[in-house]
């Protein structure tokens, strides 16, 4: 085990791997200066790129997006996308990349690599996340997930979410059930088998 080191804040002795104290919260270690935003997939420089109130960060090449947490959920909210967009057509998922073609990018900010989801799990969208700094889309992926989200697709994905966790709570029902069964039987065959192996002893 590490020796352990003293928090610049509360005074208290924490182990040295920590980034924040367990008992004050504070920083224990000084974040990384993060990096200028260069294209994880063209290797250029981003640019700013306004919309609405927020300046996102455009690669003039590929036309990827850079956003910080707070621009994404924002600009995928229900309530931003029903107020600015009309949907004009039904969603239609996307399909999903070939395992061969998956490509992890790193993150624009601090380089680490970033995690691939699926947007809501049943939109077909993967958005690329580093989960301390943003979240990465190639050309068109923000205009698919608004498409997706004003075709009611978020309400689609909390219903399926629901079924899911009844399905999961019945099963664990059934189990529960099963294994009460499966006891009181043997119970009752141990009783059984005492009692009439005691007659027959007898």
């Amino acid at each position: 085990m590490p020796a352990l080191i003293t928090c610049p804040h509360c005074g208290r002795e924490i182990n040295p791997r920590f980034t924040f104290c367990p008992f004050c919260n504070g920083r224990v270690v000084k974040a990384a200066p993060l990096k200028e935003p260069f294209c994880p997939r063209c290797g250029l420089k981003l640019v700013p790129f306004k919309r609405e109130d927020f300046e996102l960060d455009l690669c003039a090449s590929c036309g990827g997006l850079w956003l910080d947490r707070t621009e994404f959920h924002a600009l995928t909210s229900e309530a931003n996308v029903y107020k600015e967009e009309t949907v004009k057509e039904e969603y239609s998922r996307p399909a999903l990349p070939r395992a061969e073609d998956i490509l992890y990018l790193e993150c624009v900010r601090c380089g680490q690599i970033m995690t691939r989801k699926n947007f809501a799990r049943i939109s077909g969208v993967i958005i690329d996340e580093c989960g301390r700094h943003g979240i990465w889309l190639d050309a068109g992926e923000l205009e698919k997930i608004r498409h997706f989200i004003g075709d009611g697709g978020l309400e689609r994905a909390q219903d399926r979410e629901i079924e899911r966790n009844r399905q999961e709570l019945k099963d664990l029902a059934m189990t529960v059930q099963d294994t009460a069964f499966t006891h009181k039987l043997i119970h009752f065959w141990d009783w059984k088998r005492w009692f009439w192996g005691g007659r027959i002893r007898g």
